[in-house]
């Protein structure tokens, strides 16, 4: 695949990359980031709202000093939010749903119901609660973030609501990760106009967009030169035709 391929390249680039992630569920399940920060040198915020699954997230990285771990939401706003998730299943309920279960959360209620094909019973499964938010600018300035070299988004929709709100031309990540899946056509399209405006080159692959500053003329533009997707991006609404 060219995104993991991209992100080796990255951390042999930066093996003292500053990052944050948004979006990080566990940090076990689909998460590109995990093996590259427990190698160790990398600094970064790590945030995940839903408790639950923050709790499983303390236990992946207790032993990483380096990296700071933030129970909120990033949102438009620093205040209270309404969030969207599912109850935590127990073990035996796990082995009749999809694995990625516990990675579905959402400020769109509607989002998160769009699961419905694969959980019938989602309807009874969700949970809505007031979770604290912050911007994406007062998260760094709490951790003491100054500038970076990564930043990741997953966040069942809203990445595109986060992307917007990031001043690019001050903070200049070398690479910026993204999960396009559930972004409508006009969000993925706009998503893509403004990173592409702001300098990047994208490349898209299954779920996700890869946007690295290519500028620099160094080793990572050049393997980034040769990369091809091992399968087409794809988003849900394509799916659904």
């Amino acid at each position: 695949m060219a995104g993991p391929r991209l992100l080796e390249a990255f951390a042999a680039a930066y093996p003292r990359a500053t990052f944050v992630e948004i979006g990080a569920n566990d940090g076990e399940q689909h998460d590109f980031l995990r093996p590259l920060v427990r190698k160790g040198g990398w600094r970064g915020v790590v945030v995940e709202p839903v408790p639950y699954v923050f709790e499983r997230l303390q236990r992946t990285y207790r032993d990483r000093p380096g990296v700071v771990l933030a129970n909120v939401a990033v949102a438009a706003a620093d205040g209270p939010m309404t969030f969207h998730h599912l109850k935590e299943a127990s073990d035996w309920e796990r082995q009749g749903l999809p694995r990625w279960y516990d990675g579905i959360g959402s400020f769109s209620r509607e989002e998160v119901l769009m699961h419905r094909p694969h959980i019938p019973d989602i309807d009874d499964r969700i949970v809505s609660v007031e979770v604290p938010c912050v911007t994406f600018e007062s998260l760094c300035a709490r951790h003491g973030i100054d500038r970076l070299d990564l930043i990741l988004i997953d966040t069942e929709g809203y990445d595109w609501e986060i992307i917007r709100r990031i001043d690019l031309a001050t903070w200049k990540p070398r690479l910026l990760v993204y999960e396009h899946y559930h972004l409508d056509q006009a969000d993925r399209e706009a998503c893509r106009a403004h990173l592409s405006e702001a300098g990047y080159q994208l490349l898209e692959e299954h779920f996700d967009t890869f946007c690295l500053d290519a500028h620099p003329d160094d080793a990572l533009t050049g393997l980034w030169q040769g990369l091809e997707p091992a399968v087409p991006g794809v988003a849900a609404y394509e799916e659904a035709v």
